[in-house]
């Protein structure tokens, strides 16, 4: 700003008329009240000075820099050469208007993609506050990576670890990811936010606005299978902050939608109300034929509930009857410890757990007949299934036996009941 102001000093000192050594003060004066201004104060003068010095200084300063640069070519390290150029650009900068976050963030992803190809965690082109808001919405973590380009392992850590494939894979399933140099304010006021000292770093938020939280972060060339170890512990860790908020949220919403439903009866209510005043004078001239229909219903409903009472008692029968033909046909259970046995355990659908031994020979047969033959088991139609590894002894393969059936020596099983 100063370098800029010194250039506008001297074009206008240019434009002013040669100086006379008769009283320039009283010329000064007449040639503002010829032009209806009022006259310059003794303040002027000097004020002109001061901001035509501070144009040759900040003059000076840039002149200083570009020599400084010029011989720290050929003097210094690579390294301090780099980070001092980017020191002196952001300096250059600083009273630069800088874009608006979400352009910061298009930007950033262009030179990311344009540096280091199409491979990346899906950046969010927003800012870090709005991504942040678009991962509590979804009930994700908010991946941050913070790019300093002016540190050695940048260039390492984003080729080989955060743009490989495992990471890539891993961050952009889990979590809303967001990227940003620190070089622009968003991501720099972020840094500073979250006590960033050493770069390149990736951190969790969780939440958004003033609720805001840093979950986890990893500060420096931290190697693959360590990042993603941290941000695995971390949503083990961390993960159910999400899940108390997913549950109230959904608590919210269903308040929600059981007040639009309450409102929804009463304004059904109110209409039938009003239905109902329309109907009543036609009430008198259909109650017999009402009548008549409610006395036909009635009697049909006693027929179909006499139907199915027979029914349930003819199942019951038959289910007695099949208990007592399957635990007069089962084979005598094997004694505790007789080697080649199989122990079985058998879960209900009341809960209860049912448990016998049969010898490995035994067939998947025997243990539907086992099952038949319990008390309590009221159920025609079912399947025997294995919960781990998960596996349905079905009625089409009751012919293997319990070795074969992989039960042996023992075997937890329940039952999924098919009856309609």
């Amino acid at each position: 700003p100063s370098s800029a102001t010194a250039p506008a000093t001297r074009a206008g000192a240019a434009g002013q008329a040669p100086a006379r050594p008769v009283a320039p003060a009283a010329r000064a004066a007449a040639a503002a009240a010829a032009q209806g201004q009022p006259a310059p104060s003794m303040l002027d003068v000097p004020l002109r000075l001061l901001a035509t010095g501070i144009g040759v200084v900040a003059s000076m300063v840039q002149l200083t820099f570009t020599i400084a640069a010029y011989v720290g070519d050929r003097v210094l390290p690579a390294v301090v050469v780099r980070r001092v150029k980017g020191l002196f650009r952001s300096l250059l900068a600083m009273n630069a208007e800088p874009p608006e976050p979400r352009l910061q963030a298009q930007q950033f992803i262009a030179e990311f993609e344009r540096k280091y190809g199409q491979q990346h965690p899906n950046w969010v082109a927003e800012s870090w506050r709005q991504a942040a808001t678009l991962a509590h919405q979804q009930f994700k973590f908010l991946f941050v990576y913070l790019h300093s380009p002016e540190h050695d392992d940048a260039d390492s850590y984003v080729r080989h670890i955060l743009c490989s494939n495992e990471v890539v894979e891993y961050v952009s399933e889990q979590f809303v990811c967001w990227g940003g140099d620190i070089r622009r304010p968003d991501a720099f006021n972020l840094s500073g936010r979250l006590s960033i000292s050493t770069y390149p770093a990736v951190a969790l938020l969780a939440f958004s606005g003033s609720r805001t939280k840093l979950v986890a972060a990893a500060q420096g060339k931290v190697p693959a299978p360590q990042l993603l170890a941290a941000l695995r512990r971390a949503i083990d860790e961390q993960g159910m902050l999400l899940m108390a908020e997913r549950l109230d949220r959904e608590e919210v919403e269903m308040s929600r939608r059981l007040l639009q439903e309450q409102n929804a009866e009463y304004e059904a209510s109110l209409a039938a109300d009003r239905e109902r005043e329309a109907k009543r004078q036609d009430e008198q001239r259909k109650l017999e034929a009402e009548n008549r229909q409610r006395a036909a219903e009635e009697a049909r409903a006693r027929a179909e509930a006499e139907a199915a009472e027979q029914r349930r008692l003819q199942a019951l029968a038959s289910l007695a009857a099949r208990r007592q033909q399957k635990a007069a046909a089962l084979p005598a259970e094997p004694a505790a410890g007789t080697p080649g046995i199989a122990t079985i355990r058998v879960r209900l659908p009341d809960g209860k757990n049912q448990q016998r031994r049969f010898d490995a020979c035994r067939t998947v047969q025997d243990l539907y007949d086992w099952v038949d033959s319990l008390e309590g088991f009221d159920s025609l139609q079912y399947n025997l299934v294995c919960a781990f590894p998960k596996k349905v002894f079905c009625r089409n393969c009751v012919g293997s036996s319990l070795e074969e059936a992989g039960l042996v020596p023992q075997g937890a099983l329940f039952v999924q009941v098919l009856d309609e």
